[in-house]
């Protein structure tokens, strides 16, 4: 009777019951599955002093800069698979606050989101941007925070006050493990810099006698309440730095500047394909106790 029992039981009909039987086992399990994988691991920095609320960046000019950059960060992080990893950073003075640690970015991709859009020039604590320091305390964070994290550093290049002729700024980056790009953002004409108060509202713009000016250059003739994309500036910084550069001109660029800076690490990733087995286990249920025509 028990071989009548199995010979039944194994007959061609119910192979798809015998089938489901496995893939189910496997979907309620979870047994883990990882495969090597190239992953991200980036710690963005924001430049949100007060020239990056100029609104000359993107390919038409009517973007803010700090708009664009934010854009764009969005943009990246829809872009890296998962297992990669992003965090926050902003920069004013000459110091970095870390807002986020690189976070998984498929597990925490609603945090990240919420988070990247919160970000925004009141949250400057003083006026001053020296932007050589920026990237040099971006760099020490993020070497601190360990696990190979690159950075990227957006900024206009704007220093303020100037410095002088033939400084760079920032320490000598020599002692730092350095991995990332600096992404450059803003029009190549001098522009207006808005001043902003507690709400982040424009109540004006900086005047030529409200800011310092070049030491060897008069008040009246100077330039630096005027901002631009200060390129050849960043470029420096970034070879001294032995960092990529690449200039954000839209929001797809900085994927592309991550990509060809080969910033990507090989990473053992857990995959889940627990829903697969179960699906297919349901299709083979279905199909074994479908209605006989």
């Amino acid at each position: 009777m028990l071989q009548a029992v199995a010979r039944r039981l194994c007959g061609r009909h119910n192979l798809p019951l015998l089938l489901a039987l496995p893939l189910l086992g496997v979907a309620i399990l979870e047994l883990p599955l990882t495969l090597p994988q190239d992953v991200y691991r980036i710690q963005v920095s924001f430049d949100i002093t007060q020239s990056m609320n100029v609104e000359d960046a993107g390919r038409d000019g009517e973007a803010s800069r700090l708009d664009l950059a934010k854009a764009a960060a969005k943009t990246l992080l829809l872009s890296l698979p998962c297992g990669s990893r992003v965090g926050w950073s902003v920069f004013t003075g000459h110091r970095v606050t870390m807002l986020v640690t690189p976070l998984e970015i498929c597990a925490h991709h609603d945090g990240l989101l919420a988070s990247l859009a919160g970000i925004d020039g009141r949250m400057r604590w003083v006026e001053s941007s020296n932007v050589g320091r920026g990237l040099f305390q971006s760099l020490r964070t993020a070497q601190q925070a360990g696990d190979g994290i690159a950075v990227v550093f957006i900024s206009d290049g704007h220093e303020a006050p100037p410095l002088r002729r033939g400084s760079s700024g920032m320490p000598t980056t020599h002692s730092l493990d350095a991995r990332g790009l600096v992404a450059g953002v803003g029009g190549d004409n001098p522009a207006p810099i808005p001043k902003i108060d507690a709400a982040g509202r424009i109540i004006g713009y900086w005047q030529a006698a409200e800011v310092i000016q070049q030491a060897e250059v008069p008040t009246a003739q100077g330039g630096e309440h005027l901002s631009h994309l200060h390129e050849a500036h960043l470029q420096w910084l970034a070879r001294q730095a032995k960092l990529s550069y690449a200039r954000l001109d839209s929001t797809r660029a900085l994927v592309d500047a991550v990509r060809e800076a080969r910033l990507d690490v090989s990473a053992s990733v857990g995959i889940d394909l627990h829903w697969v087995a179960a699906l297919l286990a349901l299709a083979l249920l279905c199909f074994r106790f479908l209605p006989s025509r």
